[in-house]
């Protein structure tokens, strides 16, 4: 669930006695107005470079540079990772969060990602103790991509996904925020062990957030089969799972496959062996890796490639 906040704001001048007063400045929203008050007339901006000084003779207030870097776009995305994904009830499950393994500051910087405008994003216990559809899942990252040229990643951030698909900020209610400029942009969703997706026309962003839901068939995505068809009582597209190590693909044979970090997870020797934590061998985030045995994490790589030709190799479908 996503909150929209509104602010008023009201300024008054009062006359009196010789006094000076400055006020400092406080950033609320990329916003302003103006107000009139014993003859001042007094016009402030929230969120943007203004610098001016006004005097009635005894009153003065000088505003300046108030924000550096505004919220110029938001956007309300909605996603589902096909590995904690129920079809029977539609949504995700949050066992890495039940079981307290989500890290408050988000993982992709450790794992190698660089990110633009954004990383080091962090969280608080109160979010990851919201317990129902909007119970933490994990962690992704959000890019906005050039309209001209998608390769290009212009701003990127690290949030946190729902149980019911809802990519919200760090402090687990509000829509996703950036930096750039409104325009159209192509919109790219990543998660550490489940293949990346993006959007296949530019969408149009400003303030006023810009829903986008790419659990949905109706919207086109980048490439060929780039999501998973998760079929059930409550069908969705999905990101693909299984690319354990990072890369872009989903192997189960040959050099840097995504099985064999499974096995060695769980000491290498003992295929019924299990561990626990928050670990990208865990395909389903089920809070527990397993090679053998019912809710494995095996098995789902080889599924994901196609089910009967190991050799095989699905990658992510993003420039």
């Amino acid at each position: 669930m996503r909150i929209t906040i509104a602010l008023g704001l009201s300024f008054t001048l009062l006359c009196g006695t010789t006094h000076a007063q400055f006020i400092a400045p406080s950033v609320l929203a990329s916003s302003g107005g103006s107000g009139t008050d014993s003859g001042v007339t007094l016009s402030w901006t929230l969120g943007e470079p203004a610098t001016e000084s006004l005097s009635n003779g005894t009153y003065s207030a000088t505003q300046g540079t108030q924000q550096a870097n505004p919220i110029r776009i938001r956007l309300n995305i909605d996603a589902f990772l096909q590995g904690p994904y129920d079809p029977s009830s539609g949504s995700m499950g949050d066992e890495l969060r039940s079981n307290g393994y989500i890290p408050l500051t988000e993982p992709y910087i450790a794992m190698g990602y660089l990110h633009t405008g954004g990383g080091g994003e962090t969280t608080s216990n109160d979010v990851l103790a919201v317990t129902g559809a909007d119970a933490i899942v994990d962690w992704v990252v959000v890019e906005l991509r050039s309209a001209d040229d998608a390769t290009m990643i212009l701003e990127s951030h690290s949030a946190l996904l729902q149980r019911d698909g809802d990519i919200v900020a760090t402090d687990g209610s509000s829509s996703i925020a950036f930096h750039t400029m409104p325009g159209n942009y192509h919109i790219a969703v990543l998660h550490r062990n489940h293949l990346a997706i993006m959007t296949l026309d530019p969408i149009a962003l400003n303030t006023t957030p810009t829903d986008l839901d790419l659990t949905s068939d109706a919207t086109m995505t980048y490439g060929t089969n780039a999501r998973a068809s998760v079929a059930g009582s409550v069908p969705a597209k999905a990101l693909w799972c299984g690319d354990v190590t990072f890369d872009g693909d989903v192997k189960y044979t040959g050099a840097d496959n995504d099985r064999d970090p499974i096995l060695s997870a769980i000491g290498g020797s003992i295929p019924t062996a299990t561990i626990t934590g928050y670990r990208p061998e865990d395909v389903n985030l089920d809070g527990e890796v397993k090679y053998t045995g019912l809710n494995n994490d095996r098995d789902p790589i080889l599924q994901v490639i196609g089910g009967s030709v190991p050799t095989l190799v699905r990658e992510a479908q993003i420039p």
